[in-house]
């Protein structure tokens, strides 16, 4: 598996661009290393992602399938730049993530696709779905660890979905924003699959943090054991400084636009 930050908050590269927000491009390969699907995890919160696509050689016209999080502008904006280039990939979301969503302060923060765009490419995910070589979308996170919730005036993110890949009997999860808990994702993979975790990429939605949730987190995370993490978007920089402190026999690293990764 191969995965390519297209966004994300903070760019190192000359050439590539940053925003408040996350994609993720997802190459699963056959065992003869072919390539098996070309997947769109997230679109940021516009088309920024298609223009670091094409400097890092992602072929977006190709993509077989695009997958939503849940229903936030940061990682839904760019869905209908996306659609006007790509004529074939279906779009995978759980139903809720089209409701509006509100935040107090920052008023509408859904994103607002394109109807026409959307018509007859929408998949509703309800269930467990296989979208590629040994990678699945998870639409049901249970709530086990009440003390890693994100959630935003009494938003309990029933919209949220993420994805886990089997490679060698051992789990990859990728998440884009933990607001129902990473400890919480891991724990709903874990529990379907029966696998120990190989690594875990995503935001934990800790930006925010006095310190007990991510201290919680990094307990959580060190009984899983895995091999690497790596952080983005939501988590925050302070909060990736002290995860990666905590834990010095994990290759933990910053998962910045640009950033490939091959697992």
């Amino acid at each position: 598996m191969k995965i390519i930050t297209l966004i994300e908050n903070y760019a190192i590269d000359r050439g590539i661009l940053a925003e408040h927000g996350l994609s993720m491009y997802i190459e699963t390969h056959l065992k003869d290393g072919t390539i098996d699907k070309r997947i769109l995890f997230d679109t940021g919160q516009s088309g920024t992602f298609i223009q670091n696509a094409r400097k890092l050689g992602v072929e977006t016209e190709k993509i077989d399938s695009v997958i939503i999080s849940h229903g936030h502008y940061d990682h839904g904006g760019g869905l209908s730049d996306f659609l006007k280039i790509n004529k074939k990939a279906k779009v995978y979301l759980k139903k809720e993530s089209l409701d509006p969503k509100y935040d107090s302060k920052k008023g509408i923060i859904s994103f607002i696709p394109d109807g026409e765009l959307m018509e007859g490419r929408v998949i509703e995910v309800s269930d467990i779905m296989n979208v590629g070589e040994s990678l699945y979308i998870l639409p049901d996170i249970k709530i086990v660890n009440k003390e890693d919730t994100g959630f935003i005036e009494r938003d309990e993110f029933p919209d949220e979905l993420f994805l886990t890949a089997v490679h060698n009997q051992k789990l990859i999860i990728l998440s884009s924003c933990s607001h129902r808990g990473i400890t919480n994702i891991a724990s709903s993979a874990v529990t379907h699959f029966k696998l120990p975790i190989k690594s875990i990429i995503g935001g934990f939605h800790t930006i925010n943090d006095n310190g007990n949730r991510v201290d919680f987190i990094i307990e959580k995370l060190k009984s899983y054991e895995p091999e690497s993490i790596g952080i983005c978007h939501c988590t925050g920089i302070e909060q990736y400084c002290k995860i990666k402190a905590s834990l010095p026999e994990t290759n933990v690293f910053y998962n910045y636009s640009g950033k490939i990764t091959n697992l």
